[in-house]
């Protein structure tokens, strides 16, 4: 009897030669990468979640697959090594959330000040520069690191090439996929 595992692979997969020897497992729709030969039960979640349908990479074919859709649920998900996540209609994209995108530069700014405002960081500040926002931050006293206490540090953050929809709700199951692709993207 073939496991959930085997089952979820002859579905969805084709076994071919990789480019650095063995053997790997990719989608039978457009050769994404899936796992190695052997590495088979590193799937279990997607299994457990019965993510079965349109799995692929949000990125060109070949790559590694990041999304995929549960037809009983009817939720998109959007993945990484780091998380995974549902999407269906009536889904919500709020700041804050990983699959936040800014709307214009100003939406960006206030966004990566809000992500580095934490206990440890104080008088977070950002402006605009020509391609990134510079945010700064003081550590506080409470900062476990006693030599950078009262330091100022900060980071650049490169606008991206394209904006997003800010705050919105999922519609229809096409909104849900993309808000699996925003949040793959987020956690990669």
């Amino acid at each position: 009897m073939m496991s959930k595992i085997q089952e979820w692979l002859s579905q969805n997969a084709d076994l071919v030669d990789s480019e650095f020897g063995g053997k790997k497992w990719v989608t039978k729709s457009r050769g994404d990468y899936i796992t190695l030969e052997g590495m088979e039960d590193k799937l279990d979640y997607l299994v457990d979640l019965g993510i079965t349908d349109n799995v692929c990479s949000i990125w060109e074919a070949g790559k590694p697959i990041t999304i995929g859709f549960n037809p009983k649920e009817q939720k998109w998900y959007g993945w990484s090594h780091r998380a995974i996540f549902g999407f269906g209609v009536g889904a919500t994209c709020k700041r804050g959330d990983c699959h936040y995108r800014p709307t214009n530069k100003d939406d960006f700014l206030e966004d990566c000040v809000r992500f580095w405002t934490e206990d440890s960081h104080v008088n977070v500040r950002g402006e605009h520069c020509d391609d990134h926002v510079l945010v700064e931050w003081e550590y506080s006293m409470d900062v476990p690191n006693e030599k950078i206490r009262g330091h100022i540090s900060g980071t650049k953050c490169h606008y991206p090439s394209e904006w997003g929809r800010g705050e919105w709700v999922a519609a229809t199951l096409h909104d849900a996929r993309q808000m699996a692709i925003d949040f793959a993207e987020s956690v990669s």
